[in-house]
């Protein structure tokens, strides 16, 4: 996994890990709960919807975990766990709407009472119901879900239409989120969970927009199915890798305008990206952000650095230093940049120009990981774990930097050094 390459099992076996990991922190919110004895209608209404997960996870368990799945869930869980003891209740109105999300895509029979904020009700991995009522009736049964605003009309829909399948987002209440061709992604501009936390990435100025304007959420679509062709034309095992193991993609504005992304450690497989202007630019961004959610994931099981160092270290790719796990992070995404821009250079329908920018694209990203290599290994700050994950992150490079001729003889060199064991 070090290598960056996609391996076979590896996204089975990060799915259970992260599965795992959901599963601890729920049973870690339950404990929260019953320490902080939080009102009482508050504790009631917790405990029905655990039920009603557990439910939906004995009716499909293949559905309820992929629901739970779902990047905002984690995101959630996150701030839930972290809020204080005033800020406690309201963190957990979040249950409800989770446990139903759950229990639909499960097929599961329910009833439940859900609250409303701002105007709408949102299902994480699903859509938004729109109503200006402080309380909606979700009710399944048989093949339908029933809406039920406050002293409202009931809107009955089919259960597919529930989950985005066949159905005009524009003519009901029901607003599903838009599914992207060739995985499980969707286009989500609705889930206010997903864009929590992002000063965590250094990026404090991102937020995430609600796509009004008309065909504004076409423009994301053309671009992605461009994205993903260009990666099955220059590799297919790394497209297929973004197609199986991404869920959503978040548009968002950057303050300081330009391009930005970012992935939230506690919601891995969501991307959140500014609008990009170019295939190759998004293509770029996903393959990036999917490594940031490889490491996230991998780092909820495996230590790889020992906790407690403070020391910064000076990158290539940012102005600020950084501590050494944003180190970790940073490297293992730029050597799949290098990667793929090497595979780009390689690409059949690549014309001379953009085979030569693409070579100098991976040029960059070489000089900048063979840095960040000396400085990772040279740390004395990595487990034993770690400094395995690293040398393999080493031997991918130094394999990518021999590929490269000469715009990457210079790294060739410094990568040699490496190899024999030079730190100073």
């Amino acid at each position: 996994m070090g290598e960056t390459r996609p391996l076979p099992r590896e996204a089975a076996a990060l799915g259970a890990w992260l599965h795992s990991r959901r599963l601890v922190l729920l049973k870690a919110l339950l404990t929260r709960v019953e320490r902080a004895r939080p009102p009482a209608r508050t504790a009631r209404a917790l405990d029905a919807h655990w039920a009603l997960l557990e439910q939906a996870e004995s009716n499909d368990p293949a559905a309820a975990r992929s629901a739970l799945g779902y990047p905002a869930v984690g995101n959630w869980l996150a701030r839930t766990l972290e809020a204080g003891p005033e800020g406690l209740p309201a963190a957990l109105a979040g249950s409800g709407p989770l446990a139903a999300a759950v229990a639909t895509a499960a097929g599961t029979a329910f009833q439940i009472d859900l609250p409303t904020s701002g105007g709408r009700l949102t299902l994480p991995g699903l859509g938004t119901f729109l109503t200006d009522a402080p309380c909606v009736r979700l009710e399944a049964a048989g093949g339908d879900v029933s809406f039920t605003p406050q002293s409202g009309r009931t809107v009955r829909l089919p259960r597919a239409a529930v989950l985005g399948h066949g159905y005009d987002a524009e003519q009901a209440p029901w607003r599903p989120l838009r599914g992207l061709p060739g995985g499980f992604a969707v286009l989500d501009d609705r889930d206010p969970h997903l864009g929590d936390g992002t000063r965590e990435a250094g990026l404090g100025g991102l937020r995430p927009v609600t796509l009004t304007a008309p065909g504004e959420a076409d423009v994301w679509h053309r671009m992605w199915k461009r994205a993903l062709r260009l990666l099955r034309e220059a590799d297919r095992e790394r497209a297929a890798e973004v197609t199986g193991l991404v869920r959503s993609l978040v548009p968002v504005l950057w303050k300081p305008q330009g391009r930005a992304s970012a992935t939230r450690m506690a919601a891995p497989w969501a991307v959140l990206a500014t609008r990009p202007h170019t295939p190759e630019e998004l293509a770029e961004v996903l393959v990036h952000e999917v490594q940031h959610s490889k490491l996230a994931v991998l780092e909820g099981v495996v230590r790889l650095s020992r906790p407690g160092t403070e020391a910064v270290f000076q990158v290539g790719w940012r102005s600020d230093p950084r501590p050494l796990d944003a180190v970790l992070q940073g490297t293992y995404a730029h050597l799949a940049l290098a990667d793929l821009w090497d595979r780009l250079a390689r690409r059949a329908a690549a014309t001379p120009a953009e085979r030569a920018a693409a070579r100098g694209r991976r040029a960059d990203f070489l000089t900048q990981v063979d840095h960040a290599l000396f400085l990772l290994l040279g740390s004395g700050q990595l487990t034993r774990q770690g400094t395995e994950f690293v040398e393999g992150m080493r031997r991918r490079h130094a394999r990518l930097t021999a590929s490269g001729g000469r715009d990457a003889r210079g790294v060739a060199v410094a990568a040699d050094k490496l190899t024999n064991g030079h730190f100073g």
